[in-house]
C-alpha cells in the first residue's frame, strides 16, 4: 500500500474533492458537446466557439476568487474567522455586482466578438442565440463560483464537489429534453444547452448558498447588507492582477482562437472536441492547483513560509505522476477519447476523426509541464503574489504561442526564404510549447522566492 507523508496526505485531502468538482464542472461542457455533437458539425462549431466568448468573460470572475481564495486561506490559517467570514459576504456582493455588466455584454455585443473572430454568418447566428441565454445567467454563475473559492481557501473542497456534480446531473437530464425535445419539452438544440447548464449553475449556487447561510460549513454567510470598503479593496487589490493576467491570457486566446478559425469549420470543430477531451485530462493538475492554493495561504497565514515551499515541492511530485498517466492516455488512444463527440453519420466524420487525434497526441507531450504550471501557479497566487503570473503571461503567451501559431500557420516569406505554413497543427503546435515555457518562468519565479513575503 502506498504511503504518503503528512504534507502529501494534506495535499491530496484537499485536491481529490477538488478534482472531483471540477471533473463535475467540466463534464457539463463535455456533456453539452457530446450531445450538440450529433446535430452536426455547424452546431458543434457553434457552441464551441460561445463557449470560447463565455470563456473570455472569467477573467472578471477570477478577480474576486482569487482574491477571496487567497485571504479566507490567510485569515483561516491565522484562526481569525470573523474576518475570514466578513471576507466571504464582500465577495459574494463584489461577485453579483461584476456579473451583470458581463452579462450585458453577452446581449449586445456577443454576435460582433463572433464575426470579429472569423465566424462564418451561420455559426454567428446559431452561436449568438446560445451566447445570450448562457449570459444570462452570469451573475448567478460569479456568486456561485466565489463562493466555492472561499470554501477552498478555508479547506473545505468537499461542498464544492457535491455541488458540482449534482449541477452536472440536472445539466444532463435537460440537456436530453431540451437539445433533442423528449417527454414533451420543446426542442430547442443547441440553445437547449444554454438552458440545462444556466439551470444546474442557478441550483447549485442556491443550494450552496442556504448551506452557508445554515451555519453547516466550515464558514457561515450571515448577510449584513453593508459594505465594507477596506475588505472588499483588499480583495480587489489581490484580485486585480489575477484579472489583468486573465485578461491578456483571454485576449491572447482570442487571437489564438481567431488563427484557428481561419483555417475553417472543420479544423474549428476539431479543435473544439480536443479542447474538451484535454479538459478532462488536466483535471489532476486543477485540483492540485487549488489544494497548493490553500496551502500556501494557510501556512503563510500560520507563520511558516517553510512548510509552504514543503507544500510545494510535494505537490510538484504528485502532479507530475499523475499527469504522466494523463499524456500516456491522450498520446496512445485519441480515436477513442474523440469518437463520443462526433456523430458517425456526418459527412465531415473522418476529417474531424483525423484532426481532433493529432490534436491530442500534441497536447499530450505538454501534460506534465502543464501540471507543473497549475501547481506553481497556485502556490504563487494562493500566497497572494499575483503579480508575478501577470507578467509572465503577459510575455510567454505572445512571444511563444500567439506569434509562432500564425507564422508556422499560414507561412511566411523573408527575402528569398518562403515558408508555406502547416496550417491548425502549427497552432496547437505552437501551444504545447508554449506550455513548456510558461512553465519554466513560474519555477523561475517560485524559486526566487518572494512570495514567501507577500502582504496581504
Amino acid at each position: 500500500m502506498l504511503r504518503l507523508n503528512e504534507n502529501q496526505r494534506r495535499l491530496w485531502k484537499l485536491a481529490w474533492p477538488a478534482i472531483m468538482g471540477n471533473i463535475s464542472q467540466t463534464l457539463l461542457n463535455l456533456v453539452d458537446m457530446m450531445m450538440v455533437g450529433h446535430l452536426g458539425a455547424l452546431a458543434l462549431a457553434s457552441v464551441g466557439l460561445g463557449g470560447q466568448v463565455s470563456w473570455f468573460m472569467m477573467p472578471i470572475m477570477a478577480a474576486v476568487a482569487t482574491g477571496t481564495l487567497a485571504l479566507v486561506a490567510r485569515f483561516v490559517g491565522a484562526k481569525d474567522d470573523a474576518k475570514a467570514t466578513l471576507a466571504l459576504e464582500q465577495s459574494l456582493y463584489l461577485a453579483f455586482l461584476l456579473g451583470i455588466p458581463v452579462m450585458l455584454f453577452g446581449w449586445l455585443f456577443g454576435d460582433d466578438i463572433l464575426r470579429i473572430m472569423g465566424a462564418r454568418p451561420d455559426v454567428v447566428a446559431l452561436g449568438y442565440s446560445y451566447i445570450r441565454v448562457l449570459f444570462a445567467f452570469y451573475p448567478i454563475r460569479f456568486v456561485g463560483f466565489t463562493a466555492f473559492s472561499a470554501l477552498r481557501g478555508a479547506g473545505d473542497t468537499k461542498t464544492p464537489m457535491k455541488l458540482g456534480i449534482l449541477m452536472n446531473f440536472i445539466n444532463a437530464v435537460l440537456d436530453y429534453l431540451l437539445i433533442y425535445g423528449k417527454l414533451g419539452f420543446p426542442r430547442l438544440g443547441a440553445v437547449g444547452a444554454a438552458w440545462a447548464s444556466g439551470i444546474g449553475i442557478t441550483t447549485s449556487m442556491l443550494i450552496g448558498l442556504y448551506l452557508l447561510w445554515s451555519g453547516k460549513l466550515v464558514l457561515r454567510f450571515r448577510p449584513s447588507w453593508s459594505f465594507h470598503p477596506d475588505m472588499a479593496g483588499r480583495i480587489l487589490r489581490i484580485g486585480i492582477p489575477t484579472m489583468i493576467e486573465r485578461g491578456i491570457f483571454s485576449f491572447y486566446n482570442f487571437l489564438y482562437m481567431s488563427i484557428v478559425t481561419r483555417f475553417g469549420t472543420i479544423a474549428l470543430a476539431a479543435h473544439q472536441v480536443g479542447l474538451r477531451v484535454e479538459s478532462i485530462a488536466y483535471m489532476p493538475a486543477f485540483g492540485f492547483n487549488v489544494a497548493t492554493s490553500a496551502l500556501v495561504g494557510q501556512s503563510l497565514g500560520e507563520g511558516s513560509p517553510e512548510k509552504a515551499e514543503r507544500t510545494v515541492y510535494e505537490a510538484l511530485k504528485m502532479v507530475g505522476l499523475f499527469m504522466s498517466v494523463m499524456a500516456f492516455i491522450l498520446i496512445v488512444f485519441p480515436r477513442y477519447l474523440v469518437m463520443p463527440f462526433i456523430s458517425s453519420g456526418d459527412p465531415h466524420y473522418a476529417d474531424v476523426m483525423r484532426l481532433a487525434s493529432i490534436y491530442l497526441i500534441i497536447v499530450g507531450i505538454s501534460e506534465i509541464p502543464l501540471g507543473w504550471l497549475f501547481v506553481l501557479g497556485g502556490a504563487l497566487r494562493g500566497a497572494g503574489d499575483t503579480k508575478t503570473p501577470m507578467y509572465i503571461t503577459a510575455v510567454s503567451k505572445l512571444l511563444f504561442r500567439i506569434v509562432p501559431a500564425y507564422l508556422l500557420g499560414f507561412g511566411f516569406t523573408v527575402g528569398p526564404v518562403h515558408f508555406e505554413g502547416l496550417g491548425v497543427i502549427a497552432a496547437w503546435i505552437a501551444m504545447s510549447l508554449e506550455t513548456f515555457t510558461t512553465a519554466g518562468l513560474f519555477w523561475w519565479a517560485f524559486k526566487r522566492g518572494k512570495w514567501k513575503y507577500v502582504k496581504v
